[in-house]
């Protein structure tokens, strides 16, 4: 199922962000599409080698996306969880609207929340209810609660429709 997506990232009081990329899985309401980096880049204070493969889960209805981020040499380097609404999945793109808060798995299991910052922002700035960040924040807790699931999850999916070969 080779082909190219779109991903388009709806950012709250900031443009859009569209990033092309391919299509690994497309099944109902769930997609898996894959990008590798050309250059280092970072997540917060996370460095992320160029060379790094990203797979990226996205399901309609659910209020996150997961991406597997894995490393030129094949070790993981982390799982990075956007949180979001209204994921979209078209015949040539995705699209969802971030939620501000994201959250980084490292391999050894220890989380840490990003973007807290940008999220109390939005409040102060009234782009955001408070109520509205706190729902963010309990969906960022279940994530955090849930990971290890989640994770399982997307790998089983991968080993199913032979995608596990893309991690490498």
């Amino acid at each position: 199922m080779a082909g190219t997506v779109t991903e388009i990232k709806h950012n709250l009081g900031k443009p859009d962000q569209s990033f092309s990329c391919r299509l690994l899985y497309r099944g109902g309401s769930r997609m898996v599409i894959s990008y590798r980096s050309a250059r280092e880049y970072r997540q917060g204070d996370i460095l992320i080698p160029p060379g790094t493969l990203t797979l990226a889960y996205y399901e309609e209805g659910l209020q996150y996306i997961l991406w597997k981020m894995i490393g030129p040499d094949g070790s993981l380097v982390g799982h990075y969880v956007h949180l979001c609404d209204r994921v979209r999945i078209g015949p040539d793109r995705v699209e969802y609207d971030d939620q501000l808060l994201d959250l980084w798995f490292f391999p050894d299991g220890r989380c840490r929340v990003l973007d807290e910052e940008e999220l109390r922002q939005a409040c102060d700035r009234g782009l955001i209810e408070a109520d509205t960040a706190d729902r963010i924040r309990m969906s960022a807790e279940h994530v955090r609660r849930r990971i290890h699931t989640i994770t399982a999850d997307f790998d089983a999916l991968l080993d199913s429709r032979g995608l596990a070969q893309h991690a490498v």
